[in-house]
């Protein structure tokens, strides 16, 4: 809530990367917590100006010296402390007047960074790390290598069947406790590798990640928040969205070569089944994956699934008779063309998604549960009781993250 402005208030903000200039509008935003929104070329200019520690008068003699009409700083000015870009207690002048956080950023652009702002979760991830030190990850002789992985893995499984990845791999230990709880570790340590990937590469850039647990769907996963990137130039955020992607390729080829070698150790085989199934997940545009990342910059959008669900919750209103219930006016007219197209693949992708899981996965789940139920009636010192019990502990340790992590984002929402 803004109170008190007068002329001669000065607002004091946080230092703002300002983006090129991309159809209309440029992104602008915090690089220490990779918050940023788009902005048309007037709030740009504002944030100019009222950088530059200009009082409010004069930032509104020049704007309607510039664009013939007075601005709304009020509103402007809430949209900015709602995004954090304002200080504590940042503007001074006659009555003592201050800028707090208020409403919602009506007057501060299109959101870039969803879950972002000042409350979002989430640990920073190498900070200290002198960018130097890992600037090697981005050489060009490293990058032979990354596009060899690349290459590496769908031509060695074309070529040599006796490599392909089957459900059998999975299973790495006979007993089923011991293989699940075994199988989460390998799979959860894959992920976070994945996520450092991201992580130093980010750094590599000169900016900081963020590393938490977040949902896709259904699905409970770890993330990399790398909003960051966005005060680097378009063609340089390709490699900190794609590290994730090209580390697991390189750890595939490793392992593939090893098979080659004669090395068909289990452990190996079920490495190479758990990593198929983390790049094809990646394939998943329908959801925020590393690909989905590089579609939105090549195709230079904002929240394209973000703005996807409202253009359906206004399309949903509008069947039953209802106005929109959403403001698209801030989306440009290109990204609201491709909206009309990603959407049925939105939507198909998310209904296939759900269906698969209720068909397949939640029967299996129920079956697995019962029989760990049924192994509680064994004898205490028996194995089928503490595979029982080990089994129904790992299920409510994961049903009982995917409600917080739920939850969390709902409130974060709202």
């Amino acid at each position: 809530m803004t109170s008190a402005l007068t002329d001669t208030t000065v607002v004091w903000l946080h230092p703002l990367h300002i983006g090129e200039s991309e159809d209309g509008v440029c992104e602008v935003g915090r690089v220490d917590t990779g918050d940023f929104i788009e902005l048309p070329a007037e709030g740009v200019d504002l944030v100019r100006w009222l950088g530059e520690g200009l009082p409010l008068g004069e930032v509104r003699r020049r704007f309607a010296e510039r664009y013939g009409t007075e601005p709304d700083l009020a509103d402007f000015l809430d949209g900015m402390a709602s995004c954090g870009f304002l200080r504590v207690d940042a503007a001074t002048g006659d009555g003592g007047a201050t800028v707090g956080s208020g409403g919602p950023a009506t007057g501060a652009g299109t959101p870039l960074s969803p879950g972002a702002g000042p409350s979002r979760r989430g640990v920073a991830v190498l900070a200290n790390l002198p960018p130097h030190r890992v600037s090697w990850l981005l050489a060009p002789p490293m990058r032979l290598l990354y596009v060899g992985s690349w290459l590496t893995v769908p031509l060695l499984l074309v070529l040599v069947p006796s490599l392909r990845p089957t459900p059998a791999d999975a299973f790495l230990l006979d007993g089923v406790l011991a293989n699940a709880l075994v199988v989460a570790a390998v799979a959860w340590m894959l992920v976070l590798l994945h996520e450092l990937a991201h992580a130093a590469t980010v750094r590599a850039l000169g900016v900081t990640g963020r590393l938490s647990i977040s949902r896709r769907l259904w699905f409970l996963v770890a993330q990399t928040e790398m909003s960051a990137v966005r005060s680097v130039p378009r063609r340089r955020r390709y490699a900190p969205y794609l590290a994730g992607l090209t580390w697991d390729l390189l750890l595939m080829s490793a392992c593939l070569v090893l098979q080659l070698a004669g090395l068909h150790e289990q452990l190996v085989r079920g490495v190479v089944y758990t990593l198929t199934l983390s790049v094809v997940y990646q394939f998943l545009v329908f959801m925020r994956t590393d690909i989905y990342y590089v579609l939105g910059n090549w195709l230079r959008l904002g929240d394209l699934m973000g703005d996807t669900r409202r253009w359906l919750a206004n399309q949903t209103r509008r069947l039953v008779g209802r106005g929109p219930g959403h403001d698209l006016g801030g989306v440009p007219a290109r990204e609201l063309r491709i909206i009309r197209w990603y959407a049925p693949f939105y939507l198909l992708g998310s209904l296939a998604v759900t269906a698969a899981l209720l068909a397949l996965t939640v029967p299996a789940m129920v079956t697995m549960v019962g029989l760990a139920i049924d192994g509680l009636d064994s004898p205490v010192d028996g194995l089928a009781f503490w595979n029982g019990v080990g089994f129904l502990a790992l299920v409510a340790l994961q049903l009982a993250t995917f409600g917080w992590v739920f939850v969390t984002e709902r409130r974060t929402a709202a």
